[in-house]
């Protein structure tokens, strides 16, 4: 990641942003702890990742946590 998305990412925690998991998007607020970055769903800590598509859009991806529909 260039260093104008490292910063464009700094802003966008505690915002809410578009999270891809298991092949849909939701929408939840970003965190930052000293485990990294990571979103809440259904109670659980899910830890996320910033990935580009081919356009240089940011968006975030996760996998969902077992036990919870």
């Amino acid at each position: 990641m260039t260093p104008l998305q490292q910063s464009d990412l700094q802003s966008l925690i505690g915002k809410k942003v578009k999270v891809l998991m298991a092949s849909r998007f939701y929408q939840r607020v970003l965190h930052e702890d000293s485990q990294g970055l990571h979103i809440k769903y259904a109670n659980h800590r899910v830890p996320v990742k910033p990935d580009l598509n081919t356009l240089h859009i940011l968006y975030f991806t996760a996998l969902k946590p077992k036990g919870v529909k």
